[in-house]
């Protein structure tokens, strides 16, 4: 089965294939944006792909139009469109609830 690692909270959770992204996450207690519901239409639940992009499933039309308008293609996938077949390590976006609280995983 294969391996996520997600940072910056290090952790690692083990998923069936054919998992999404934000599914690996969501389930193992991580939290990540995804203003759109989980169809792809937005960008909240982009996350930065370190390694095992080619464990991943292929990339569609609506998920390459969002990543290339947002400048982010070649780095970054959606969580809610991204398939695992093997093991990755992603980074996923750190943001602030206000202006005076504390950055999320740090």
């Amino acid at each position: 089965m294969p391996i996520v690692e997600i940072l910056p909270d290090s952790v690692s959770v083990q998923v069936k294939a054919g998992t999404s992204l934000l599914t690996a996450a969501t389930t193992n207690g991580v939290e990540l944006m995804h203003s759109c519901g989980g169809i792809g239409a937005c960008t909240s639940c982009r996350v930065a792909i370190l390694s095992g992009q080619d464990h991943l499933s292929s990339i569609g039309t609506a998920e390459r139009e969002q990543l290339q308008e947002s400048g982010i293609l070649e780095t970054h996938r959606l969580a809610c469109q991204a398939m695992v077949y093997g093991d990755v390590v992603l980074q996923r976006p750190r943001w602030r609830t206000s202006l005076d609280a504390p950055v999320t995983g740090d």
